[in-house]
């Protein structure tokens, strides 16, 4: 299946600028559509719409959150209008709580979401929202971009298995890239020693891939004692990877913002896109 929809939201332009620009790109390269959402959050608290309540401070929430909508926009179109490629963007102002609504209810047609990466020095729950609605609510493959520019025709791709639902829909998802790449990779670290492919790991998942035309090698490791994710992170520099592909929040997204996981330390470091799905 080919790419034809892309989906990015917006709550501010400059933080959320890499992933509009990598998601044009994207949708030139492939000759796809790109829709984009520019969100104007209500900050007002709950008790403000309660009974008595001041109908001013409610009004200025409203045009405030409004007005952000549209600077985000017309930031939008005026960088979309120079790009050679086909989009279309709407400004929707909702509450946090409310948020995922509308954005969900666009990002479930799309074929890939584009978002920056949440966990930045500079990042607000805001782009962790924007993140987990395309992921769980919207359930659409994401792209997760990095600050810094990336090719958005990966020729080396690295695959980060476990044998979980989650990386096996991711890896579906990312066929058109792993298609067309020259060199894929399936690192797989510290491999269950009673898993029910134990005598080769990462075997059927390679005559799945081989079947569509992607030859690949598998590689296995040990992290030694480290972390999963900082294991991964050196195999995509070794191997020279331009693209990971993994499956996302395979623990409850509580455990993985509280306790931290390797969801969460991968994309905190991550030096290139992150193709995830859940």
């Amino acid at each position: 299946m080919a790419f034809k929809t892309l989906f990015t939201a917006m709550t501010s332009f400059e933080p959320d600028a890499p992933a509009l620009t990598h998601a044009a790109a994207l949708a030139k390269d492939l000759d796809a559509h790109l829709d984009v959402m520019c969100l104007g959050l209500d900050r007002s608290r709950s008790n403000y719409y309660e009974v008595g309540a001041n109908a001013f401070l409610v009004q200025s929430a409203l045009k405030e959150a409004h007005e952000k909508a549209e600077t985000v926009r017309h930031d939008v179109d005026a960088r979309l209008a120079q790009a050679a490629v086909r989009w279309s963007s709407v400004s929707v102002v909702a509450g946090p709580a409310d948020a995922t609504r509308p954005m969900a209810q666009a990002a479930r047609f799309a074929d890939l979401c584009v978002s920056s990466t949440p966990y930045r020095a500079d990042s607000t729950p805001d782009d962790v929202l924007l993140l987990e609605t395309m992921l769980f609510d919207a359930a659409c493959p994401t792209l997760v971009v990095p600050t810094a520019t990336h090719v958005t025709a990966p020729n080396r791709i690295v695959i980060a298995w476990n044998e979980s639902a989650e990386a096996l829909r991711a890896v579906r998802a990312a066929l058109p890239f792993l298609q067309a790449a020259k060199d894929v990779h399936i690192a797989i670290i510290d491999p269950p020693t009673h898993a029910a492919d134990r005598s080769d790991p990462g075997g059927a998942l390679a005559v799945m891939l081989a079947r569509h035309g992607v030859i690949c090698s598998i590689q296995i490791m040990s992290r030694n004692g480290g972390k999963v994710s900082t294991r991964l992170q050196r195999h995509v520099t070794e191997v020279g990877g331009q693209m990971l592909v993994m499956g996302g929040y395979g623990h409850s997204r509580f455990r993985e913002a509280v306790l931290g996981g390797a969801t969460r330390d991968m994309l905190e470091n991550a030096q290139v896109p992150v193709l995830m799905a859940h």
